[in-house]
């Protein structure tokens, strides 16, 4: 059964972050990365807040490893990285794994903080 939780939180995950790629992709006119930054931040948020919350097990499972690992895109996040320095772009490289480290810590400890608020 727990298999079956994760399994479908993380079509949920995987069909959000496929459409907010889209949106992205049709506001901004061309690939571009920000996509792929804005679903890990947000994915840093949604975690940090739900593990602070007293959830029963299997909403976690389905929340947490499902949905929000479906969601977030540590692949793609490689994969442009890695684009970047094939493409000799180190300094674009560099700003976006810094973007991506700093603000995904600071969207957890926002969640945290949030779901911790009273």
């Amino acid at each position: 059964m727990k298999l079956l939780v994760v399994g479908l939180g993380g079509v949920v995950g995987a069909v959000l972050r496929y459409i907010i790629s889209k949106i992205f992709k049709e506001v901004m006119e061309r690939e571009h990365p920000i996509s792929t930054l804005f679903i890990n931040v947000a994915g840093c948020f949604f975690i940090g807040f739900l593990s602070s919350k007293h959830l029963p097990q299997g909403y976690k499972l389905f929340l947490t490893t499902g949905l929000l690992g479906g969601f977030t895109t540590y692949s793609t996040f490689m994969l442009e990285t890695s684009m970047y320095v094939k493409k000799s772009k180190h300094k674009k490289a560099f700003v976006y794994v810094f973007l991506s480290i700093v603000f995904g810590i600071m969207a957890a400890g926002a969640g945290i903080w949030l779901a911790n608020a009273n």
